[in-house]
Parts: structure tokens; sequence; C-alpha cells
């Protein structure tokens, strides 16, 4: 799965669009419903991106940003502020000096978002599959002598009966 993203917003038609969104683009979402538990929730999982309510029940987002980002240990992580209510170029301000990476408003622009989120926080490659002895050598059956073949098995088998004496 890819990138690890927190969504922490009391609006849960917008966390579960926004966990949509991004899950759909291959991005792993954890999600908490107010401040408090978003900011445990943080801790515990590290993501690399929190996208915050600013209007939460038990710590303002505002405050949340300014925790997460005066943490020496959750720094680096990334946080964009979405709001209903703070609106305008003054909030946009305001919100920059909370530490946010970025802020939008709601009803969320999801392309606007998507296009950030994507640019900043790209998706991790996907791990390889674990190599079960499938992804050998790929023999061409046509070609196969089957003497060839019962020979060699034969080989193998004797060798592996002496390896057992």
């Amino acid at each position: 799965m890819g990138a690890h993203i927190a969504i922490i917003d009391d609006d849960r038609v917008t966390s579960s669009m926004l966990e949509k969104l991004l899950s759909e683009k291959g991005y792993r979402v954890v999600k908490a419903h107010d401040g408090e538990k978003g900011l445990k929730l943080v801790r515990e999982e590290r993501p690399k991106l929190v996208i915050c309510d600013m209007l939460l029940p038990k710590i303002h987002g505002a405050d949340l940003c300014r925790k997460i980002k005066d943490d020496p240990e959750l720094k680096e992580t990334r946080v964009v502020l979405i709001t209903a209510v703070y609106k305008g170029a003054t909030s946009r301000i305001d919100v920059k000096s909370y530490g946010a990476d970025n802020y939008f408003e709601k009803p969320i622009n999801t392309k606007e978002l998507l296009s950030w989120v994507e640019k900043n926080v790209p998706p991790e490659p996907k791990p390889a599959p674990p190599d079960q002895g499938l992804n050998k050598k790929r023999i061409d059956i046509e070609s196969l002598n089957l003497d060839e073949v019962v020979s060699q098995l034969k080989n193998m088998v004797d060798k592996d009966l002496d390896k057992k004496k």
C-alpha cells in the first residue's frame, strides 16, 4: 500500500470522502474524529501527511498542527488544514503561522487537493511480491527434449539421495 495519510475530521462525510479518494490512488488512510484521538493516532502511526479540520472537538486543528510541528519526532510530517468556517486571505495567512503546509476551504476541491497530495506525498511503490520460486526462468515447452528433461530430473533425484546418505 502507498504512503500513510491520517485524516482528522469530526465530519464523517468529509473524512469518508477523503478516505475513498486517497485510497483509490494507492494511499493507506487512517482516521480520527477529534483532535485528542487524532494526536494519539499521529504519534502511533507516523503518517507522512495529516489532513486535519480546523474546528475539532477536544483539540483545535490549529493547536494540533502546532503540536505535530513542535514535536521533534513528527516535525517532518506534512499537515494540511481544512475548514468550512475560517475562510479568506486572512485565514490562509493565519494557517501558515500554525506551521501548516497548506490549507483548503470546504467544500474541498478534490482535484486541487489530490494534485497537491500527489506532488508533495507521492504514493510509495507497491512492494514486489515475494519470490515463491515462480519467477524462475521460463521454459519454452515446444523446444523441450523429453529424454533430456527426464535425464536431468533423474540426476537431481540421485544427487538429493546421495546427500541424504
